[in-house]
């Protein structure tokens, strides 16, 4: 059994563009621990993103492997990666892929349907949840009656509600204000001394580096010495 709950193991990902290949990532091999809170810094396009949706599982590598608690993810069947992604990870995505005809409510409610909870206990995690992000007064409203800010909050949450053990964030701060951005790192730094969740966090630079235990820098999809 490895020591470490996370290992990227001489990763590269390649995308076919009009006949050109595309290296998006080229060998990069990284270990996390348990209650890591880890930085993947890097300017546009160094490949911050598609590390982490290599790591999520959310696309496989073209060469390398994903090996999360000992299971090395990409040789998962699709079933198999999708009931581990719905146990142990969370997400928190840059565009916050909320479903705009859904409300707040019902945005992360979807998310813990597979948990199997009752009503009650459904809304009790919803609002209590709501009510630690002070949107507990928006929770009928769709998507689009929001702040960005407010949206990336409500993102966060769907993602929080699952009570996954790790979670990976792209650019969480990015699209909000100043104080938005405390509240929301101050909340992820609680979630992590209480819960003993490891956060993977992708940055161009607007998360001050006191925040992680670890930073890897990419630099045109390699990591930088």
């Amino acid at each position: 059994m490895s020591q470490y709950q996370i290992e990227c193991v001489s990763l590269s990902k390649h995308f076919v563009s009009k006949n050109q290949t595309v290296i998006a990532l080229d060998d990069v091999s990284i270990c996390l621990n348990q209650n890591d809170t880890v930085m993947i810094k890097g300017r546009s396009g160094a490949g911050k993103s598609t590390l982490l949706n290599l790591m999520s599982g959310l696309i496989r590598p073209t060469v390398g492997k994903v090996i999360i608690e000992s299971s090395c993810i990409n040789e998962l069947s699709d079933d198999s990666l999708s009931k581990l992604l719905s146990a142990k990870i969370g997400i928190i995505f840059q565009s916050f892929n909320l479903l705009p005809t859904y409300t707040v409510y019902e945005n992360i409610e979807i998310a813990l349907v597979p948990k199997g909870l009752s009503k009650y206990e459904m809304k009790e995690n919803i609002m209590s949840l709501l009510d630690q992000f002070n949107l507990k007064n928006k929770a009928q409203l769709l998507p689009s009656e929001l702040s960005v800010g407010q949206q990336q909050k409500v993102a966060i949450i769907r993602t929080l509600a699952k009570q996954p053990s790790i979670i990976f964030a792209d650019e969480p701060t990015g699209s909000v204000d100043n104080q938005t951005a405390e509240e929301i790192l101050e909340y992820l730094t609680n979630l992590k001394k209480e819960r003993q969740v490891t956060l993977v966090l992708a940055t161009h630079g607007n998360i001050p580096d006191k925040f992680a235990d670890k930073i890897f820098i990419l630099n045109n999809g390699k990591l930088a010495n």
